[in-house]
């Protein structure tokens, strides 16, 4: 009896070390916890992009799609949106506004893949139908969070028609809180095309930016 009984004991404490955690590499006996901190709060907010070339029939000539580069302006104005003004940020010299704006361009690649610190497209499009100021940027859906692991989704959507005489070549597309370019102008989230888009007279070219924020922990 006495052996079941320090078996008992024994598998008892080895359950609640498996449960807490022990460090015992610095000669010390430390409680750990079995989740780390980082990973106890959950919380994202993504970007994902639709990329449709059509004729001007409507006929699809290619569909693309890919994650974007949320980059480090957008993050800071995001922050600026949510909790007021934030020293030493990127949004000092601008109003964060609304983004709801995208442009698109034809830089070398890869002009943006990657890097974060970039606030422009690579050469940003702006003639013939095809600026900023000429696209019809709507949010045409929002998904409301209703139960713990739903998400909320913004869609932004515009599309472009290209009216030039000779061919022209798109691979990147920018989310922007402004139709003007410029240092006021802000930036959320730029993109190369997994693919160049070669547009002809009077194709179109719909982007459909897809922003979704995340988190789903409990507070209790």
């Amino acid at each position: 009896m006495k052996d079941a009984k320090n078996i008992g004991m024994l598998t008892a404490v080895v359950f609640a070390i498996g449960m807490v955690g022990l460090n015992l590499s610095d000669g010390t006996f430390a409680l750990q916890s079995d989740v780390p901190a980082s990973t106890m709060e959950a919380g994202s907010i993504m970007g994902h992009m639709e990329i449709i070339h059509t004729d001007s029939e409507g006929n699809i000539l290619s569909y693309q799609q890919t994650d974007n580069a949320i980059v480090n302006e957008g993050r800071n104005c995001t922050a600026v949106l949510l909790f007021g003004p934030l020293a030493n940020t990127s949004c000092d010299d601008q109003s964060p506004g609304i983004y709801t704006v995208v442009g698109i361009g034809n830089g070398t690649k890869p002009s943006v893949s990657g890097l974060t610190t970039q606030s422009d497209l690579g050469t940003e499009i702006a003639d013939n139908n095809m600026a900023r100021a000429d696209a019809v940027v709507t949010v045409s859906q929002v998904s409301a969070a209703t139960a713990d692991s739903d998400p909320a989704v913004a869609r932004i959507s515009a599309q472009f028609t290209w009216l030039g005489g000779t061919t022209n070549t798109v691979n990147q597309a920018g989310l922007f809180n402004q139709t003007t370019t410029g240092p006021t102008s802000g930036t959320f989230a730029l993109k190369d095309f997994p693919s160049d888009v070669a547009m002809n007279t009077n194709d179109q070219l719909t982007v459909n930016w897809d922003i979704t924020i995340d988190g789903s922990d409990a507070f209790n």
